[in-house]
């Protein structure tokens, strides 16, 4: 296995630091205390899992009402399912209504099918139809006529229902036993046909809580409402007739054989349960302490039920003991780790912070603010914070060569999806000169030359940068600059021009300082000229420019031709175009001196002078100039 890079040696002086792999302390050190909170937690599952196999407050309260819910609705949805696909057939016309026979033998197929369902029929929108039932295992095909019936439950009037809908309890003299029953309302575009009704017997509830009971040894029942039981395992041996009785065909509570069930609500004490479903009360009955745990469940008609198991308290205390201990055990553990883990994270992540604070300053290309990063014991931190100074070193030094300004409007662009492809653009040009620099540098040395150069392009750069200009390139003793790109300014010639304004007052400003420490003044001349350019990357493939390039540059550069020939005594002077003028919106005091001949140029050109304070007025042109007289003032 071969390591990274080696971190550069220590400076002369300073003792070497050893550098341990991040890697290493991650997985030795975060990781065993992991490994240490997990395996303590999984030995005390282990061992409270030894002792009980099930957690009854977990898996019997779970698992135990999950199963009872789940056995009662598997024996009513198969009634629901079936309602269904006899509704369906009838619905799409593969079964006829008007054939008794074809109906008999379709819903004799369907409860053949469906063992958990009692009886199913279907009545017609005249109450007459077919229903078939399961008496003692055999199943029984019965005509349905129930025009003269007296007292039939409003459910039978399915003409005002679109959905199924369930029936609360009703007793059956036929079965002896209750059942309830799923009415599904049959159309056919929307025309009522009827309805098909599919029952289940509430006996079958109760023989399946008995089996569970010996199975599984769990004491379940379902109620209907507080007062009303709908399944016991006690029932299976317990026989009612209902026919006379008043209210639900449901025994009460107290009907049943189990003493605590009948007090639940009345002397029974809400304990806290540990599941939000789950309701639990203890009841104290004949001797010992009884806890029921308990939930609802819906969707059988408008009436909720509650689905239930009782067991003895000291069973469910020894449980609730350990799964405490379990909990603490694992808390206490879990909390060591996470606090050690926090400590050491929070030293690493300091550094790791202070290095994307860094990385953030050389996005923003602020090279110089960028603090040098300290050394770290590790050694991943190690190389990345000397890579990383010496990468912000070269940065500066590539920051001196690059315009800042200009790559931050790129990435811009870049980040921005507008692209960085050649084309034509509206821009405004500006070309500076310092007028008699080579007698100006004649008595300064290359370092006083390249001072006086670099002082004067600051200056000038600051301004053209403070009104979004971009410096393309410095020539010599000149500056050539743009507005409009690669942004686009509606208003690049008054930029433009404000910047030569400012560059005027800079000049103004700095010769006065200049003529105090008894040096000679800087004159500056100025050409601006507005037209259309091709700007993007321009260049071989080893170095490109981002330039413009057009007829637009070699105007500019000759309006600044002009400008040496007008200077005169003037210590700044800015010629613009007319068409540079003419965007201007007032940026700057302008003066119209009639036209000129520009070098290299058919005709002349309409030319505008900047007046900015104290610059005198032109008393006269050289010879040959073809000027005319100035026309206008713009300011």
């Amino acid at each position: 296995m071969v390591d990274g890079p080696a971190p550069a040696s220590p400076p002369p002086g300073k003792r070497r630091r050893l550098h341990l792999p991040i890697a290493a302390v991650l997985v030795a050190g975060f990781g065993s205390l992991m490994l240490l909170a997990v395996a303590s937690v999984l030995v005390l599952g282990l061992v409270g899992a030894g002792r009980n196999t099930f957690e009854l407050l977990n898996d019997k309260a779970d698992l135990a009402l999950a199963g009872v819910e789940v056995r009662v609705r598997h024996q009513l949805d198969p009634a629901a399912e079936m309602a269904k696909f006899v509704a369906g057939l009838i619905e799409s016309g593969d079964l006829d209504t008007g054939s008794e026979e074809a109906l008999a033998v379709t819903l004799r197929g369907a409860l053949a099918a469906a063992p958990q369902v009692t009886g199913v029929a279907f009545i017609a929108a005249d109450r007459t139809g077919v229903r078939v039932g399961r008496v003692e295992g055999k199943l029984q095909t019965h005509p349905l006529d129930l025009r003269d019936a007296d007292d039939l439950p409003d459910l039978l009037n399915g003409a005002d229902r679109t959905t199924p809908q369930w029936s609360p309890p009703t007793w059956s003299p036929e079965i002896a036993g209750s059942f309830i029953a799923l009415f599904h309302p049959v159309r056919r575009n929307g025309a009522y046909l009827g309805q098909v009704v599919a029952a289940v017997s509430l006996g079958d509830l109760s023989r399946f809580l008995s089996n569970l009971y010996v199975e599984q040894g769990i004491n379940a029942f379902v109620l209907y409402d507080r007062e009303h039981v709908l399944a016991h395992s006690s029932l299976v041996a317990l026989k009612f007739d209902f026919a006379g009785r008043e209210g639900l065909p449901l025994p009460r509570i107290d009907e049943v054989e189990d003493q605590a069930l009948a007090v639940l609500w009345t002397r029974g004490q809400p304990a806290e349960s540990l599941k939000k479903r789950t309701e639990m009360r203890t009841v104290a009955v004949g001797g010992f302490d009884m806890l029921f745990l308990m939930r609802k469940m819906a969707a059988y008609g408008a009436q909720e039920w509650t689905v239930g198991i009782a067991l003895r308290m000291e069973e469910a205390d020894v449980e609730i003991r350990r799964l405490y201990a379990m909990a603490l055990g694992g808390v206490a553990i879990l909390l060591v780790s996470v606090g050690v883990a926090l400590l050491a994270g929070r030293r690493i992540s300091h550094r790791i912070a202070r290095l994307a604070e860094a990385a953030d300053r050389v996005r923003a290309f602020e090279f110089r603010t960028v603090p040098e990063l300290p050394d770290s014991r590790l050694r991943e931190l190690s190389q990345a914070a000397t890579a990383f100074n010496a990468m912000v070193s070269g940065l500066r030094w590539f920051e001196t060569y690059v315009p800042k300004a200009l790559v931050l409007r790129l990435m811009h662009r870049a980040a921005d999806g507008s692209g960085l492809t050649s084309e034509e653009r509206e821009v405004t040009v500006m070309f500076t000169d310092i007028r008699g620099f080579s007698a100006l540098a004649e008595d300064l040395g290359a370092a006083d030359t390249a001072a006086l150069l670099n002082e004067h392009f600051t200056q000038l750069a600051d301004c053209i940068e403070a009104e979004g200009g971009t410096v393309d390139k410095f020539i010599g003793d000149a500056i050539m600059a743009f507005w409009g790109a690669p942004e686009e300014q509606h208003d690049h010639a008054a930029r433009a021009l404000r910047a030569a304004h400012a560059i005027a007052d800079a000049v103004h400003a700095d010769n006065r300082r200049r003529t105090a420490a008894g040096l000679p003044p800087v004159r500056v001349r100025i050409g601006l000229h507005s037209g259309p350019v091709v700007v993007g990357n321009i260049g071989s493939a080893s170095r490109i420019n981002y330039t413009i390039v057009g007829d637009t540059v070699n105007v500019a550069a000759r309006v600044e031709e002009l400008a040496a020939r007008l200077q005169g005594d003037a210590e700044v002077i800015v010629l613009a175009s007319a068409a540079t003028a003419a965007r201007g919106d007032g940026a700057a005091p302008m003066e119209c001196i009639g036209r000129h001949r520009l070098r290299g140029r058919t005709g002349s050109a309409e030319v505008w002078r900047m007046l900015p304070d104290g610059t005198p007025a032109l008393e006269s042109v050289p010879a040959g100039d073809d000027r005319e007289e100035p026309r206008a003032v713009r300011s």
